[in-house]
């Protein structure tokens, strides 16, 4: 599940399929983080009076990202008038905000949790996880450990491996995005029968066809 406050079926889920695991997916679970620590940037990005913080914010907001290369090579900066790489660049901004370079660890941590534990772990690594974020005293992250407290199971129950891989929403969100397409570029259908087949199909590109 994508953990949408609307569409909470957990408790039909255990209902009609009483063996079944529910799952959050970690896509979703990582998507609420990233947007709060977002706002925990824009928080710093408003409060300061530092023309050079507030262009480093908003100029190199990426280095905060999880895939960033930290450690690439050093380029001139104009404004700042030194040689300066990303990891530099985010040094300078943590330094300057004590709050950011918590939240920042903070999000590192969980996404090194997500990206590194297993079922027989991510019981324990999870409550560690909840009490970090408890403790960090941001405010912008207590919907965060609301989620985590209130999914708690099913996050555990997404590091369950079925064929070697975890379980996640990607497989029928592809579909679903190659759905969308299909309609987009068609304008339409105006034949539900034809629309389905269409569809059916399009889905299942190892079927034949007879004219």
């Amino acid at each position: 599940m994508d953990m949408i406050p609307e569409f909470d079926d957990r408790e039909i889920s255990h209902f009609y399929f009483s063996n079944a695991k529910v799952c959050a997916d970690s896509f979703h679970v990582l998507e609420h983080l990233t947007l709060a620590f977002r706002d925990i940037r824009l928080k710093c990005r408003r409060n300061t009076e530092d023309e050079d913080m507030q262009y480093l914010l908003t100029k190199f907001k990426y280095v905060f990202d999880h895939d960033t290369n930290l450690n690439n090579r050093a380029r001139y900066n104009q404004r700042l008038k030194c040689y300066l790489n990303h990891r530099d660049i985010l040094n300078r901004m943590c330094d300057f905000f004590p709050e950011l370079k918590k939240a920042y660890e903070l999000k590192e941590a969980y996404i090194h949790f997500n990206e590194t534990s297993s079922s027989a772990k991510a019981r324990e690594e999870l409550t560690e996880m909840i009490e970090l974020f408890s403790k960090s005293g941001i405010k912008e992250y207590e919907g965060f450990v609301s989620l985590l407290i209130n999914w708690f199971e099913e996050i555990i129950n997404s590091f369950t491996l079925i064929s070697g891989k975890r379980i996640n929403n990607s497989y029928i969100e592809a579909r679903n995005r190659t759905i969308d397409v299909l309609l987009f570029n068609a304008n339409g259908y105006t034949n539900f029968k034809w629309s389905r087949n269409r569809i059916l199909y399009c889905l299942n590109k190892n079927d034949s066809f007879k004219l």
